[in-house]
């Protein structure tokens, strides 16, 4: 079983879905299925390409925001001996691409939309993608032989938009194997986010939330880890300065070593935005036993049910009450709570148990035999 991904990146910047494509892979690889990545190199000298991994394949940066370059359709019809194309994002031309020539070489494909049906989403860019969706991507879709969603909630957004392709339910992979429980040291309470810094995070909230706590949160930190949106920094910088909060910190990008550590120190992980399709950092934070507090804009109830965390309204006074009661609750039901986090990580998000589920969706698709739980029609 030979098996292409598509998407238009696999730098470092790209976050979420280049990892999750890249774990896929190589779980694939793991569970004896030939799993091979097409995808841009990087152009910009801050970023690098997530793995060296034979099994990606790089052609030339394309510059444009579509994301196009004939290099891309050359490769494709060359090399056509693939027996399923699995596309990830849906809103440049490697996916338009990758569906058009399956279907002329009456092959199989997926797509995974990576969150970006969700209503949120179209609202930005809202004339361009109406326009783009109407005249080509449900087209696309509805011809998929399915769609990978990593949510019930994201299943839900693709289906009000009239698509009926089956659609499986697989979430993102993490890697655990290598990944130690982390061993905090005690010297100080941390309450973190990690990743983008943009708008549509409300980082911002976690900063209001911590100055209506006042004197209960003076010996804790609050850490800010990542980079992003300039003018976005910029204001949370200037929230902190008119908020009085010195024990608000922001370490930057971060990656490798620096940001286990940083990670690793963190007491519980906040985060705060009003909408995740999946959100792997959750799966770094649980895999590492470290709790975590997220917003209902997140699909993880299953923090309440498997009390690893919390799963709360999104609101400022929310937020301070939960993170009061996450820095009054005991070291020892921390760590607890952490434990059940690790354990939700093993049973159902490793590499390994998602690897062995899209092994499954493929051969479903490619040998049609009884239909899984996990795909609905």
């Amino acid at each position: 079983m030979d098996i292409l991904h598509t998407i238009p990146s696999m730098g470092i910047n790209s976050g979420g879905p280049a990892l999750s494509a890249f774990l896929t892979a190589k779980g694939l690889q793991a569970v004896g299925v030939s799993a091979e990545i097409l995808t841009y190199d990087v152009s910009d000298q801050s970023d690098k390409i997530i793995s060296s991994e034979n099994f990606i394949h790089l052609l030339p940066p394309a510059t444009n925001s579509f994301a196009y370059s004939k290099s891309f359709k050359k490769y494709l019809i060359e090399k056509r001996t693939y027996d399923l194309y699995h596309a990830q994002g849906i809103w440049q031309y490697p996916t338009l691409i990758t569906a058009k020539l399956a279907r002329k070489f009456n092959k199989p494909y997926i797509i995974t939309p990576r969150g970006m049906l969700y209503p949120q989403d179209l609202a930005k860019g809202k004339l361009e993608k109406t326009i783009f969706l109407k005249l080509f991507l449900k087209n696309d879709l509805q011809k998929a032989a399915c769609i990978q969603a990593t949510c019930i909630e994201e299943m839900e957004h693709i289906r009000n938009l009239g698509i009926t392709s089956p659609i499986a339910v697989i979430p993102n992979p993490i890697e655990i194997n290598n990944i130690e429980i982390s061993s905090r040291t005690k010297d100080k309470l941390r309450i973190g986010y990690l990743g983008r810094l943009h708008p549509r995070k409300n980082i911002e909230r976690l900063m209001y939330a911590w100055h209506k706590l006042g004197d209960k949160v003076s010996n804790a930190e609050l850490v800010v880890i990542g980079d992003g949106d300039r003018r976005y920094m910029d204001f949370l910088r200037s929230e902190t300065k008119r908020l009085f909060l010195p024990n608000v910190v922001f370490t930057g990008f971060l990656s490798g070593e620096a940001k286990n550590n940083a990670l690793n120190s963190l007491s519980y992980l906040a985060v705060p935005s009003d909408f995740e399709n999946f959100g792997n950092i959750i799966t770094e934070a649980l895999v590492r036993g470290i709790p975590v507090i997220a917003s209902k804009g997140t699909p993880w109830q299953e923090l309440e049910t498997h009390h690893c965390g919390w799963w709360i309204n999104n609101d400022v006074q929310t937020l301070a009450t939960t993170i009061e009661i996450a820095i009054n609750t005991s070291e020892s039901e921390r760590q607890a709570m952490g434990l059940c986090g690790r354990k939700l990580m093993e049973e159902n998000y490793s590499i390994e148990i998602v690897a062995q589920k899209v092994k499954q969706l493929y051969e479903w698709i490619l040998t049609n035999n009884e239909k899984l739980k996990f795909v609905y029609t």
